[in-house]
């Protein structure tokens, strides 16, 4: 039985599997056609995202460069994501750099405007806030990743989790949606179990 190999990209999806599918599906009414993505790690979510687009939709991806073992290992990933995306009629794009550069702000914004960014960054307040002050504007509409998340408190070994009081804070003054999956549930992809997430989304 030959064994096909696919790539991490294919197999591995940060987000909930079910909340994603409703968020592309969502995308695809909307006619989003310009995708901007703040945070991509392996390239899962642009993967999936391109799915379900037209070919020939613009895919951009700013993804930050720790310099560690972990970003040594999925920027190859990442980077074939793209240039295979691209090889498939996508007009696909990286930037790789801090998403609150200056610089990367500008590469962006001269690949934009954009229907849609879906940021999934650093998920620390103030880069929350400045990747929707300077991506917010790209974009008809934004859409923000983990806002039903709530780390284990006891887990101080990792950065804080602040996009559920951002969305909270600002969600009221947008038509928006949310879209969460309260039940555990296992990835039909890699097999494992999908935890809620939640995906907000507002309308510019």
């Amino acid at each position: 039985m030959n064994v096909v190999n696919r790539a991490k990209y294919e197999t591995h999806l940060l987000q909930n599997i079910f909340e994603f599918e409703e968020f592309r599906t969502l995308m695809r009414k909307e006619g989003v056609k310009r995708y901007l993505e703040i945070g991509s790690k392996n390239g899962g979510s642009l993967w999936r995202m391109a799915q379900k687009l037209d070919k020939g939709s613009r895919l951009v991806s700013v993804d930050l460069p720790h310099g560690d073992t972990s970003f040594k290992v999925t920027l190859p990933n990442l980077q074939d994501c793209v240039d295979r995306l691209n090889k498939e009629g996508y007009d696909a794009h990286l930037i790789v750099g801090d998403s609150t550069d200056p610089e990367v702000v500008e590469k962006a914004r001269v690949l934009g405007p954009f229907d849609v960014v879906f940021i999934d960054g650093n998920h620390t307040r103030p880069f929350i806030e400045k990747d929707f002050a300077n991506y917010g504007p790209m974009c008809r509409m934004v859409a923000f990743h983990d806002i039903s998340y709530h780390r284990d408190v006891r887990d101080t070994k990792k950065l804080p989790i602040d996009a559920p009081a951002f969305w909270d804070d600002i969600k009221g003054k947008y038509r928006h949606i949310e879209i969460r999956r309260e039940l555990k549930r296992k990835d039909p992809v890699s097999g494992g179990m999908c935890w809620d997430n939640g995906i907000g989304l507002l309308w510019n």
